[in-house]
């Protein structure tokens, strides 16, 4: 099972959060040590002051993954707009900051943090979702059936080659309150009250 929560500004969860997103970017090269803040030490950027930062742990209570979502607001700017030149729909945000321990990148831990920025989106009544990913992710979500857009042309960014993807909130509530034969695996876990946690019983069989 993993367990997800919120990192919050001021707190030692924050600093755990950099700390785990500062190394496992070094280690799969997205960042330099050069980019490591020298009075922090850890890597920082102009998105974290406003951003909610989400901890998943693993049974044993070791954090093994992280990911934030960039809110919106006046005077600010995502990262989809400042890299990729986007100009963003309304209430929209971004998931970014996502990285994991190599042991778990084949696991459900995603999916729990795509569950909880649904839920955190929801709350704060966010309707469009952006994000800057590789094509290993962008495969994978949709393989998933998540109903990913690719609005841009693919762009060197972070070492590797990106492109900006879009999920509205009116598509993902189309998905999950489908009960068409081919509903999405997702759709039953998102179905659920949200209790911050994930675990294979969460998933309907596949049949």
């Amino acid at each position: 099972m993993f367990r997800y929560r919120i990192a919050e500004h001021g707190t030692d969860d924050l600093d755990r959060w950099r700390r785990l997103r500062t190394s496992l970017y070094l280690d799969s090269g997205l960042i330099a040590p050069s980019d490591i803040d020298p009075d922090a030490g850890v890597f920082v950027d102009v998105y974290d002051e406003h951003s909610v930062h989400l901890l998943a742990a693993n049974d044993d209570g070791v954090d093994v993954g992280c990911m934030r979502m960039i809110e919106p607001g006046a005077g600010r700017t995502l990262p989809v707009t400042d890299l990729f030149g986007i100009d963003v729909l309304p209430h929209a945000w971004e998931v970014s900051g996502g990285a994991v321990e190599p042991k778990y990148r084949k696991s459900l831990i995603m999916l729990g943090f795509y569950r909880a920025l649904f839920w955190l989106a929801e709350e704060r009544e966010y309707q469009n979702m952006y994000g800057i990913v590789e094509q290993a992710v962008l495969a994978n979500a949709l393989s998933s059936g998540f109903p990913v857009e690719v609005v841009s042309e693919p762009r060197f960014v972070f070492n590797a080659l990106n492109v900006v993807t879009l999920i509205r909130r009116s598509s993902m509530v189309d998905a999950i309150e489908s009960d068409s034969d081919d509903a999405p695996a997702f759709a039953s876990y998102f179905r659920k009250p949200f209790d911050w946690t994930l675990s294979a019983d969460d998933l309907d069989p596949v049949v």
